[in-house]
């Protein structure tokens, strides 16, 4: 084998390495389980009344990307803070299968999420919510 096919190999090994190195970077998309206890049927008007996520996410920028994941038809999703530096307003937003909603939010600050969602059986349910962006905790 002669010296330039030598470096040529070590070149190309070199760049899979560096490839596969920054492709090894941080995940922030997740998956987070919110509860609906069985029975609810009580029509949601106050963002006291949505169901919460038992994990917290915080933010990794200034915009978090929503989108409805298992069990989740058309509803409304809210942020609700717990620890912030900045006091911002939340409001519900409107949230589609197939249509993830961004939002602007306090990076490195920690939030529930929450839906508004009826659950008319006898047994608990669970949806999910991807977020993209984020860095997930437990309560």
């Amino acid at each position: 084998m002669s010296d330039y096919m030598k470096k040529l190999i070590a070149l190309g090994l070199a760049v899979v390495c560096i490839i596969s190195l920054v492709s090894c970077g941080k995940k922030d998309t997740y998956m987070i389980g919110i509860t609906i206890p069985a029975d609810s049927t009580e029509e949601i008007v106050y963002q006291e009344d949505f169901f919460y996520s038992d994990e917290e996410i915080s933010p990794t920028s200034n915009k978090i990307t929503i989108s409805s994941g298992e069990g989740l038809g058309d509803t409304e999703v809210v942020l609700k803070p717990i620890e912030v530096k900045e006091e911002n307003a939340y409001e519900p937003t409107y949230l589609t299968p197939g249509m993830p909603v961004e939002m602007d939010v306090e990076k490195g600050a920690w939030f529930k999420i929450g839906v508004s969602v009826q659950n008319p059986t006898d047994t608990d349910l669970t949806v999910y919510v991807e977020v993209e962006g984020v860095e997930v905790r437990i309560e």
